[in-house]
C-alpha cells in the first residue's frame, strides 16, 4: 500500500514540474531561446523535462529506501547517486556550458561510483544470446562501459531534435526494462516510465523540452538499470545493441558523412534521421515512424532475445533506407514545423573530435592528401 502512495506521490510531482513548467525554468534560468534558425520554436521554452523526471524518481527512490518499501538498499543508493549526479550535471550545462572534458570525467565518475557502490555490475562475461560468452577482465569491461556510457549518452543528447523522440524512447526503454528486470529494477522503470509520459505529453505541445538534465541524467539512469539486468544475466549484449541503435548509429553516421564533406563533425545541419524521416513522412508521421522502429524491435529483443539478431539486420536497414540511400539535398531542407533542434553540445564536440582524429590519422597513412 505505502508502495502505491509513492507512485502517486511521485506521478503527482511530475505534473505539477510540468503544470509550472514556465515559472520553473524562469526561476532556475533554463529557457531555451529561439534564434529564427535552427532553434524555431515560436516562444522561449523551459528546459524542465529532466526534472519533470528525475525529481519524481528521486522522490520514490529516497520514500522506498527510507520505507523499506524495496529491501534492496543498495541498488536505490547506487540510482539515487545517479539520478542525483548526472542529473545535475546536465542542469548545469543547461544553465551554463561546463568544458566538455569536465562533463565527461564527471560521467566516468558516477559510473566508477557507481561500481564502487555495486561491485555486482561489474560482469565476467560478455553475453552473448547468439555466441558463447566472452570472458572480459573486470578492468577491461569497466573501460568498455566507460566509453559506452560516454557514446549512449550523448548519442540521445543528439537525437534530441524532435518534440516527443527522445521522451518517446525514455517510455519504450523503461517499459522494456519492467518486462526484463527484477523486482526492483521493474518497479524503478515503472515510475521512470510514468514519469516520463506526463513529460511527454507536455513536450508533444511544446510546453518544455528535456534540457541536457533529461537527455544526460535519464539516459544515464535507464543505462544504469539495463546494467544491472545485465549483470543478472536477463539481458544480452544483441538486446541492448537494439535498444540504442538507432540514436547511436546516427550519431555516427553524422561523424563520418560530415568528416568526409570535409565539414566540422559537430557542425549543425538537418540531416538527423529524424530529418530524413521528416523529409519523406512529414514531421507526425516521421515521428511516429522513428519510434515505431525503436519501439517494436525493442519489445522483440526484450521478450525473445533469440530475434535480437534478426532486429539488428531489420533496423539496419530501415535506417539506412532513409539515412543513406534518400536524397541528402531534400533532408538538409528539412526541419520546418514544430520541431525543436538543438545544436551538438560540448560533448559532443569532445566526443565527435576523437573520432574526426582517428579519421585524420587513418587518412594520412593510407597517403590522402
Amino acid at each position: 500500500m505505502l508502495g502505491i502512495f509513492l507512485g502517486f506521490v511521485a506521478v503527482a510531482a511530475a505534473l505539477l514540474i510540468c503544470l509550472n513548467a514556465e515559472t520553473l525554468g524562469r526561476r532556475l534560468r533554463v529557457m531555451d531561446h529561439p534564434d529564427k534558425g535552427r532553434k524555431n520554436h515560436t516562444k522561449a521554452t523551459p528546459l524542465v523535462g529532466g526534472i519533470g523526471i528525475l525529481l519524481p524518481l528521486f522522490i520514490w527512490l529516497v520514500g522506498a529506501l527510507l520505507s523499506g518499501v524495496v529491501g534492496d538498499k543498495q541498488t536505490l543508493s547506487v540510482l539515487m547517486l545517479g539520478a542525483a549526479g548526472v542529473g545535475l550535471v546536465g542542469f548545469a550545462d543547461d544553465q551554463a556550458p561546463i568544458s566538455p572534458l569536465s562533463r565527461i570525467l564527471l560521467l566516468c565518475v558516477y559510473l566508477g561510483a557507481a561500481f564502487a557502490f555495486h561491485p555486482d555490475l561489474i560482469a565476467q562475461n560478455l553475453n552473448w544470446g547468439s555466441f558463447e560468452p566472452t570472458p572480459l577482465p573486470a578492468w577491461a569491461y569497466c573501460a568498455l562501459l566507460a566509453v559506452t556510457t560516454i557514446g549512449v549518452v550523448n548519442a540521445v543528447n543528439m537525437a534530441d531534435g524532435q518534440n516527443g523522440l527522445v521522451p518517446s524512447m525514455f517510455v519504450v526503454w523503461s517499459l522494456c526494462l519492467m518486462l526484463v528486470g527484477d523486482g526492483v529494477v521493474s518497479q524503478v522503470a515503472q515510475i521512470l516510465a510514468v514519469a516520463s509520459v506526463v513529460v511527454l505529453i507536455f513536450n508533444l505541445q511544446g510546453r518544455l523540452f528535456l534540457g541536457d538534465c533529461g537527455s544526460y541524467g535519464v539516459t544515464f539512469v535507464i543505462g544504469l538499470l539495463a546494467l544491472m539486468a545485465y549483470a543478472q544475466g536477463r539481458l544480452t549484449v544483441e538486446t541492448i545493441t537494439v535498444w540504442f541503435f538507432i540514436p547511436v548509429m546516427d550519431c555516427l553516421r553524422l561523424i563520418i558523412t560530415r568528416r568526409l564533406q570535409g565539414r566540422s563533425p559537430v557542425a549543425p545541419d538537418n540531416d538527423h534521421f529524424h530529418h530524413r524521416l521528416q523529409s519523406k513522412l512529414g514531421p507526425s508521421y516521421g515521428l511516429v515512424a522513428y519510434i515505431t522502429s525503436v519501439g517494436a524491435t525493442s519489445f522483440i529483443a526484450a521478450l525473445a532475445p533469440r530475434f535480437a539478431l534478426v532486429c539488428i539486420i531489420v533496423l539496419t536497414a530501415i535506417y539506412f533506407s532513409f539515412a543513406w540511400l534518400t536524397d541528402s539535398a531534400t533532408a538538409l531542407a528539412a526541419g520546418t514545423g514544430p520541431v525543436k533542434d538543438t545544436e551538438p553540445s560540448d560533448l559532443d564536440e569532445s566526443f565527435t573530435n576523437v573520432v574526426s582524429i582517428a579519421g585524420s590519422e587513418l587518412s594520412r597513412r593510407a597517403g590522402s592528401p
